[in-house]
């Protein structure tokens, strides 16, 4: 029995030297998405494109990045790059402090008649931030980092123009009490009257300008209004909301899931 006692405090002595063989599993870093300065995605035969934080459609595509990263999880394989050459695409998050992380693409070697083969690990990558490296499972990262980096749109999809200009035509009928609000304008619905397509009650929406820098939650206004031929458009009635959720923020400027 004392001889068993022993042999258990030895094992709890020496438990943390073996549960350290594979630290990277239990320090998966995070990124938190007010630290993204720009992501730089590049591909080793060409091609590369960067989308800037603060650019406010590239916003959503980077907050996407750094949800996929924080919400992957841990693959238990080696996380050194096992080919002696470039990577095939290649992510560089710079951070406003000036450090820099990587995404790359893992890889599966295996070893025949003392010959080694990679290839490609489907729906892994590997992680660089803060000298920590770490091989993750995202499908949705792996597909991105090879080939959907290049199907981002460039600027404001159209619907969006089309809102915004919507919106822009009937904000010149406020009044100054409302100057504030053009941020992030959405036409959210258009109703027939009695059926006319010439004649329509619109429903709008926007959040104010003046809390966009994330220190207060956002106001926003919205406004119902009719626009005819007689008489032209008319507001009928404007209502503010103060201090929306962040939830109802994200999705009122198209970034909410």
């Amino acid at each position: 029995m004392q001889r068993l006692s022993r042999l258990a405090a030895i094992l709890i002595l020496c438990s943390p030297i073996f549960s350290s063989s594979h630290p990277e599993a239990s320090m998966q870093p995070k990124v938190e998405e007010h630290e993204v300065l720009a992501i730089q995605v590049s591909r080793s035969n060409g091609g590369s494109r960067t989308f800037k934080f603060n650019d406010g459609y590239e916003e959503v595509i980077i907050n996407k990045i750094v949800n996929w990263i924080n919400t992957s999880s841990s693959a238990e394989r080696p996380t050194e790059l096992e080919l002696n050459q470039t990577p095939l695409s290649k992510i560089k998050i710079r951070m406003k402090n000036g450090e820099i992380a990587t995404i790359e693409p893992a890889y599966h070697c295996i070893y025949e008649k003392q010959a080694k083969n990679c290839i490609l690990a489907d729906g892994e990558v590997i992680l660089t931030k803060s000298k920590i490296k770490v091989r993750l499972n995202s499908v949705e990262l792996f597909d991105w980092l090879l080939v959907g980096w290049k199907f981002e749109s460039v600027g404001a999809p159209k619907e969006e123009l089309l809102e915004e200009t919507l919106y822009t035509r009937y904000f010149n009928y406020l009044n100054n009490t409302y100057s504030d609000f053009i941020m992030c304008p959405a036409i959210d619905k258009i109703e027939r009257i009695n059926g006319d397509t010439r004649r329509h009650i619109i429903h709008a929406s926007a959040l104010n300008y003046g809390a966009h820098h994330g220190d207060v939650p956002y106001d926003r206004i919205r406004i119902t209004l009719t626009d005819t031929p007689e008489e032209g458009v008319e507001i009928n009635r404007v209502i503010t909301e103060k201090a929306v959720s962040r939830k109802e923020s994200l999705l009122q400027c198209r970034r909410g899931n």
